[in-house]
């Protein structure tokens, strides 16, 4: 028993060394918000200049856009409208792989149009599955939907033959020289996660099925009376099973990134229960406290820890899995920026408000607009995954963009604050979603 208090108290004394190493709240991106890498892009007038940041990033640096993918996806939309492949007003019904139909009639009433401005109904969720249950009446709000973007990604790639990529590098990545862009896999820079969402992510599933696989065999094992049903014994089969299922869980449902921190934690518990095997109370509760600190530790320290890049290869996704650099992006905010000041044309309805969300903000074709007295108008995006945040904002009127890429779960509040003071407006660049 002894030993184990001596455990938790080195513990918690390293937890208060860290924690207060990691308060210093200094000017940096680093010390402030924990940022490790990033690339921005400043853009004035036509010309853009690169700020890097952090061991080996530069221009050419590949980072996770997450979400940033959806104007992308937008973009190669209306450009098939451009060249009448597809049309604002088609029911997208008739483009969609089998495995997204349901029985829901509205479905098929959705058009293009309501995909590219969130207002075809669909659910923000994707992350265990498309939730393919339609909540509002298309057309009627505004419902800012990743799995509508996956029905979108449907239809582009039905309607032009092509898979999502191809037709990315068709319409946007060949045109604009975009060299280092990919919705497919493709190996970024080291991702940073939370603490707490790192230990959140890789141990909630393991702490739930031990409990829960325990307390079925301690049930039966009361009823039953057998020894195999024993509570060490069930105690030692729960950690193993519960540990199997939250591999195949990070693995191939969830954040692979985090399935290595999860082995090394899983080991320490695992050490414990090999060291305590022969003292029943240190057996019981060792593993126990070994993760109420892990948990308590993630989510006190305000510390980024690295992760990996996603081990399991996934299939490439416009809502979230688009991948590019600074140097790349640049390319596409110039031609955005220049789009924004046509007159017509079907690329100049992404900076149509389509959709009015509250009095300051409403949606494009597939990107937000924002809107106040003093400042004028703003167009953005962001992108939101795990280890990676990022964000660009066009100031047309001032003929000005900043583009701002983290590997950081801060990274957007550093990027939010790095454009107000570029651009000189006071903007939110957020909304509910």
């Amino acid at each position: 028993m002894k030993k184990l208090f001596r455990l938790i108290i080195c513990i918690s004394v390293i937890a208060v060394i860290l924690s207060i190493a990691a308060c210093d709240t200094r000017g940096t991106a680093e010390n402030k918000y924990g940022i490790k890498n990033y690339s921005i892009v400043y853009s004035r007038n036509g010309t853009s200049e690169y700020q890097n940041y952090g061991a080996g990033t530069n221009e050419q640096t590949v980072f996770e856009l997450g979400s940033n993918g959806k104007t992308v996806a937008a973009y190669v939309a209306l450009r098939m409208v451009d060249e009448g492949i597809l049309d604002l007003d088609t029911k997208i019904y008739q483009y969609l792989d089998s495995k997204l139909l349901t029985n829901d009639p509205r479905l098929k009433d959705i058009t293009l149009e309501q995909l590219l401005c969130h207002t075809a109904g669909f659910s923000p969720s994707y992350e265990l599955g498309v939730d393919k249950k339609i909540y509002s009446d298309p057309g009627d709000e505004f419902r800012y939907s990743g799995v509508g973007y996956i029905y979108l990604q449907s239809v582009i790639e039905n309607a032009s033959g092509m898979t999502m990529d191809q037709a990315a590098s068709k319409y946007v990545f060949v045109p604009l020289g975009m060299k280092n862009s990919t919705f497919e896999s493709e190996r970024t820079v080291t991702p940073y996660m939370r603490s707490g969402n790192a230990v959140l992510y890789s141990m909630l599933v393991f702490a739930v099925s031990f409990v829960l696989l325990l307390a079925v065999i301690s049930i039966i094992g009361k009823i039953t009376k057998q020894s195999f049903f024993s509570f060490k014994t069930g105690f030692a089969v729960s950690f193993i099973a519960a540990g199997i299922i939250n591999s195949v869980f990070l693995l191939f449902f969830f954040v692979s990134k985090v399935f290595v921190l999860f082995l090394i934690l899983y080991t320490l518990m695992g050490a414990m229960l090999l060291i305590t095997r022969k003292k029943s109370k240190l057996f019981y509760i060792g593993v126990s406290v070994i993760m109420i600190l892990f948990f308590a530790a993630g989510f006190a320290l305000p510390l980024s820890v690295p992760v990996t890049n996603d081990l399991i290869h996934k299939d490439a996704n416009c809502a979230y899995s688009f991948k590019s650099t600074a140097e790349d992006m640049a390319l596409f905010c110039d031609e955005l920026m220049t789009r924004s000041k046509e007159s017509d044309g079907s690329l100049n309805r992404m900076f149509m408000p389509a959709v009015v969300i509250d009095e300051n903000n409403s949606w494009g074709l597939g990107i937000a607009v924002e809107s106040n007295e003093e400042d004028g108008t703003t167009y953005w995006h962001s992108g939101i995954n795990p280890g990676f945040q990022s964000l660009y904002v066009l100031y047309p009127q001032e003929n000005k963009y900043i583009l701002v890429l983290t590997n950081s779960d801060n990274g957007l509040d550093f990027a939010i604050e790095t454009a107000r003071a570029f651009l000189g407006v006071d903007g939110v660049w957020q909304i509910k979603r």
